[in-house]
């Protein structure tokens, strides 16, 4: 054989093996989106703006789901007796009965003292482990709310990788009454959780549970918030929370922004973070997957020129992809443009961005209406709410995804205002509360 057909042969066989070849997939991760609602401004002028940074999670295969590391702290005092602490029971085992091999459960009961049930341990004996729960489970005492969530950290801790889902679910249907009650002190411990990787899922049950309390743990521990006003629904609850808990795809995300020169942050809409300066700093605990979670800020952006382009903010995000079990970091320019013609800033804006910000500040609205609860002055809180839906639905939008979000917004404000004449005034509060929570963490 000659030398040029040998190597004609060898090109045949090296296309062939080639094309037999697949690429490997890529691993994946999390969408990250920057947009301001007006990117293109009218030159000269300072007009407050909104800079959104939006972050989805990828599609996950639940086969191929993180080990979850969970702590279940029930509340097992005197006014839990009855119908409660057996849902609470039954919703325990059903706790016990999606979990596998893979995770780690431990269950903390609290009243005036608190006992550890099940220690953190593999879930692999359930018949064992629905025995412990079904025992230990009976009502008595008072409410050591403060000592049950510290436990229920103590029993995470012992087991904490950042390539699990570190969780604790809080189950309570009264006011802490045992050792430290305060929002302050609730919501630092919260913030150790929180610096530990752990998220805290606080569940309210019935009219008696103190919701600002609740929605403060989950807030500064980055966990979910729900009011279950008639404990036959206290399971579906669970159910929900567990749809978050088996999706989550990254975990301990932290959002940097950096300003621009001459630019200046405002104030954060919704969820809590840092600004020092011209930096910003947000840290979520968690991304789930396919639900988009954001970051909004106001601003104030510098002066410009027409046809200038200027930027307005570094954005830094960092996560651990619990696909790939690294640290990844994504970086984001953004900038502005202007112009010297109002109708083209006005075509130029981004409606979704418009219709969040608007959605945020009606939730900043609810929150005084609440107040106006509070001082019992309920017509000017049903008043605060009809006009937070009017101011809704009048912003002038076209995108349909975007008048969509605006009327829902507007539509759980009506009929929030329209149960004052009806709702009982503690079911009423602790459901406003609830939706406002969601709003911010964009649960909803």
């Amino acid at each position: 054989m000659n030398l040029k057909k040998m190597c004609s042969l060898l090109a045949v066989g090296l296309i062939s093996v080639t094309s037999g070849l697949q690429a490997a997939p890529a691993a994946p991760q999390i969408t990250v989106k920057s947009e301001v609602a007006s990117p293109l401004i009218l030159e000269n002028s300072q007009e407050k703006n909104y800079l959104k940074i939006s972050l989805t999670g990828y599609p996950l295969d639940v086969k191929k789901r993180s080990p979850i590391n969970l702590a279940l702290v029930i509340d097992r005092s005197t006014s839990m007796r009855g119908d409660r602490i057996e849902k609470a029971t039954e919703a325990a085992v059903m706790a016990v009965n999606t979990l596998d091999s893979q995770d780690t459960l431990s269950v903390v009961a609290y009243d005036s003292v608190v006992e550890v049930i099940v220690p953190a341990t593999r879930v692999t004996n359930k018949a064992r482990l629905t025995e412990q729960i079904r025992q230990a489970l009976a009502p008595r005492g008072m409410t050591a709310l403060f000592a049950g969530v510290s436990k229920g950290l103590d029993q995470v801790s012992k087991n904490l990788e950042k390539e699990q889902v570190n969780r604790i679910i809080l189950l309570s249907d009264g006011q802490a009454n045992v050792g430290p009650t305060s929002n302050s002190e609730l919501a630092e411990l919260a913030r150790i959780a929180a610096r530990k990787g752990v998220a805290i899922t606080t569940i309210g049950l019935g009219q008696g549970y103190n919701e600002d309390l609740m929605t403060t743990i989950a807030q500064y521990s980055d966990g979910n918030h729900t009011f279950v006003a008639n404990s036959s629904d206290l399971e579906k609850a669970f159910v929900r929370e567990f749809d978050d808990v088996m999706s989550v795809v990254a975990q301990d995300v932290i959002v940097e922004i950096k300003m621009a020169d001459q630019v200046k942050p405002v104030r954060l809409l919704g969820r809590e973070g840092e600004i020092r300066g011209d930096a910003v700093t947000v840290k979520l605990n968690q991304l789930y997957a396919n639900q988009e979670k954001y970051v909004l800020l106001e601003v104030v952006p510098a002066k410009g020129q027409d046809s200038q382009s200027k930027p307005l903010a570094d954005i830094q995000v960092s996560y651990n992809n619990l696909a790939t079990q690294k640290k990844e970091t994504r970086q984001e320019q953004v900038a502005v443009r202007y112009t010297r013609s109002a109708e083209q800033a006005k075509e130029a804006m981004v409606e979704e961005v418009v219709a969040e910000s608007a959605i945020q500040k009606a939730a900043i609205e609810s929150e005084r209406a609440i107040r106006l609860m509070d001082e019992g002055k309920m017509e000017e809180a049903k008043s605060v709410l009809g006009q937070s839906a009017v101011a809704l639905e009048s912003i002038p939008l076209s995108a349909p995804a975007a008048i969509e979000r605006v009327q829902k917004s507007a539509e759980m404000n009506r009929i929030q205002a329209e149960k004052m004449q009806t709702e009982n005034k503690d079911v009423m509060r602790k459901s406003l509360k609830e939706q406002n929570y969601n709003i911010k963490t964009q649960k909803q």
